[in-house]
């Protein structure tokens, strides 16, 4: 009697688990959630690329919601996510939620989602690139430290911060800042369908209330995550929306110094690595 019950049991649990096990797979309502958050860096760029191309290739998410709560970072890093999302959207509907912060990089990775929603009062544009350099020649021949530079050309070293920048380094300098910038500008314009002429008046650096970008057309929405939902309801034709947060496959390093620490010691590496290709920030 003890044996035939124990045998019930066990099929009873193995059918169980059959049924969510297939349930699981047959499911066509769920959707990504990838988290965007803190500054944005060539680290964070890979690993979150990563989730978008597993989400973009998995058949059980039928589409993404991107909740971004950052304030920008690395120009390059910023585009490539952006790119994945335009790709991941072309496959299943992608649609952004600014939280309370979503400027620079971060409206710039924004722009890789069909719909960009915010809350009224989230932050977001800064549509601009900025370059920034420590400079402590001043100090160093105060104290009596020098460099030793041998290079190929005048501005090889440029951004070096022993050492005044020239007015070549300046211009050399202006004129990457324009082609980044030109490169945020188009791709805005493309996302948002914004002529570049009238983008151009918004596009100084100014951050804007969420209410004030639905106002000029960088968003869609200021409905919040509601917003977001109904939006993807109707790109997934269902009614039902079941959200499933991906998680961050964090590095040893940055798992035992915990996130905030890794960040600083990141910026510290930036300031005083010697190729100044690391420096351009949006």
């Amino acid at each position: 009697m003890i044996k035939k019950s124990l045998k019930l049991i066990f099929v009873i649990f193995v059918l169980i688990f059959i049924f969510n096990f297939v349930g699981y797979f047959l499911e066509k309502t769920n959707t990504a959630v990838i988290n965007i958050n803190g500054i944005i860096n060539d680290s964070k760029a890979e690993s979150w690329i990563e989730q978008i191309n597993m989400v973009k290739n998995n058949p059980i998410y039928r589409g993404i919601l991107i909740k971004i709560n950052s304030p920008g970072g690395g120009a390059n890093a910023s585009e490539k996510v952006y790119r994945a999302l335009r790709k991941a959207d072309k496959t299943k509907p992608v649609v952004a939620l600014i939280d309370s912060l979503g400027a620079s990089g971060g409206y710039y990775i924004a722009c890789g989602a069909r719909k960009i929603v915010a809350y009224p009062t989230s932050i977001t544009g800064s549509i601009g690139v900025i370059f920034e350099s420590l400079n402590v020649s001043k100090l160093a021949e105060k104290i009596g430290i020098s460099s030793f530079v041998i290079k190929s050309g005048k501005v090889k070293d440029a951004g070096n911060p022993f050492r005044e920048p020239t007015q070549e380094d300046k211009k050399m300098l202006s004129s990457v800042i324009d082609g980044v910038y030109n490169e945020f500008l188009n791709s805005v314009s493309e996302s948002r369908n914004i002529k570049i002429d009238t983008l151009k008046q918004y596009a100084d650096g100014s951050v804007f209330s969420g209410k004030q970008a639905l106002k000029i057309g960088l968003i869609d929405s200021v409905g919040g995550l509601d917003a977001a939902k109904k939006i993807l309801k109707e790109e997934e034709k269902t009614d039902k929306i079941y959200f499933e947060s991906i998680k961050d496959k964090k590095s040893f390093i940055k798992s035992v110094l915990g996130e905030r620490v890794f960040n600083i010691l990141y910026e510290i590496e930036l300031i005083f690595t010697p190729n100044v290709k690391t420096y351009f920030s949006i």
